[in-house]
């Protein structure tokens, strides 16, 4: 352990808990936003939304996870204030949203879960639970987005896991639910299995709240569908397999193992990248797709990593192979570069979780090297020298939210720090979402006063 790493964490979660905005109990912060303008969608400046993604229940969760790594009151009582925060605002999130994990009420369910674990609360586990249980009963039978972000995909994990922690039947039978709407909406290939996630997402909400070239690329008549972890067939391929090791129905390991081949049919071997389907259309050449957790090597590899710990499927390791180098090689980059995003969702940050994963399930000590490179260069670039950490949202400089900015930088260090300790936010395994009341929280020497 690294104790630098953990008083980084305190760090940017100390200039967070000086940020917030208060009102009675619950807490809100200004950041980076979208907003129309004449028509046109403009970079402003707002408060934050109640979303794990980008909005209040994600720095709850750091803060939370902070508290119980340090022991802080400041950041105990501020993850407190923004979980109110979310908790009250999230009827403010479209309904075909409301199963989603980064954004929708099932994440703010999760985060109110996790915190109410680490700060000793049995009430915020209880008001937490009560909203994933909100999630389920509100679109039972209605449409859902398919993929990790919003939809079916991401649900499944969390809902297999809290069913069994809670002993709760309808929980894990949402998640089948939620499977079988996966394998009914799957289109088939020579490839494989694949979703068209975007086109469905863009259908089912309202898009007028998004960048201009966030829109076109939702609406875009794309084909073929996408690959990647957060909106293509890696991540679907990961939620079946969660549920086949869960029920044991071998439609949904099918299903997984056909979702993979499509992504893996598309790897060019001669430029040794996925490209990036985002962009492909008639009249558009293929690309590289970005090594990030949102498209490309990163969400790909951790995908892989976790479907092989699964099924212990040797054929999971070539495009885990394939997804470090290629993220190794992005890092090599990044870190070259005067600014360097340290965001979860398409950054540094998100880039080390590839190779603390690795790690962490097979002592790999050259993946464990490049997590202490990456985390040593934002100390030495932003934390040590007071510059702002640049976040995840182009033309904007800090953010305080989880996925986009400094609550997720913060969360990497912690996971630096103590892998173990603190669970990933980037691929829920299903046994990191158990909510226990943790009754005797960790808390290192340097910051026991």
């Amino acid at each position: 352990m690294q104790p630098i790493y953990l008083e980084t964490a305190f760090d940017i979660g100390t200039r967070l808990a000086r940020d917030a905005v208060w009102d009675g109990a619950r807490c809100n912060w200004f950041g980076p936003v979208h907003e129309d303008f004449t028509g046109t969608q403009m970079l402003g400046c707002g408060t934050m939304g109640p979303t794990l993604y980008d909005g209040t229940a994600g720095i709850g969760l750091f803060l939370a996870r902070l508290h119980q790594a340090t022991g802080d009151p400041l950041a105990a009582r501020t993850a407190t204030g923004a979980i109110a925060h979310a908790l009250n605002r999230a009827a403010d999130i479209p309904d075909a949203l409301h199963r989603g994990f980064y954004t929708g009420f099932l994440g703010i369910g999760y985060a109110a879960m996790q915190a109410g674990s680490a700060l000793d609360r049995e009430d915020l586990v209880a008001q937490g639970l009560a909203m994933v249980h909100r999630a389920v009963a509100l679109s039972p039978e209605g449409r859902v987005a398919i993929d990790v972000m919003s939809g079916n995909a991401g649900a499944i994990p969390v809902l297999l896991a809290l069913g069994a922690a809670q002993h709760a039947p309808s929980l894990t039978h949402a998640a089948i639910l939620a499977g079988e709407r996966l394998l009914d909406g799957a289109e088939t290939s020579d490839r494989g299995l694949s979703w068209n996630a975007m086109g469905e997402m863009a259908e089912l909400v309202d898009l007028s709240g998004l960048a201009d070239d966030l829109v076109a690329d939702f609406r875009a008549q794309r084909r073929p569908n996408l690959t990647g972890l957060s909106h293509g067939a890696g991540g679907v391929g990961w939620a079946l397999l969660e549920l086949a090791a869960a029920t044991q129905d071998d439609r949904f390991a099918a299903a997984g193992r056909a979702a993979f081949a499509y992504e893996d049919s598309w790897f060019d071997a001669a430029s040794d990248q996925w490209p990036d389907l985002r962009s492909h259309d008639a009249g558009k050449p293929l690309g590289a797709a970005p090594a990030a957790w949102c498209h490309g090597a990163v969400g790909i590899g951790l995908a892989r990593i976790r479907a092989f710990e699964l099924t212990g499927d040797a054929t999971m390791q070539p495009a885990i192979q394939s997804a470090l180098r290629i993220t190794a090689r992005s890092v090599i980059g990044q870190l070259a570069r005067s600014s360097c995003n340290y965001s979860l969702c398409h950054g540094a940050a998100g880039d080390a979780e590839l190779f603390l994963s690795w790690a962490t399930a097979t002592g790999d000590v050259e993946a464990r090297t490049i997590v202490d490179e990456i985390a040593r260069h934002g100390i030495d670039t932003y934390g040590a020298t007071g510059r702002p950490w640049p976040s995840g949202t182009p033309g904007a400089g800090e953010s305080p939210s989880l996925m986009l900015g400094l609550a997720g930088t913060g969360h990497f260090y912690l996971r630096a720090f103590d892998p173990a300790a603190t669970p990933s936010v980037l691929l829920l395994a299903p046994s990191s979402a158990n909510p226990t009341v943790n009754r005797s929280p960790t808390r290192s020497p340097e910051f026991a006063d």
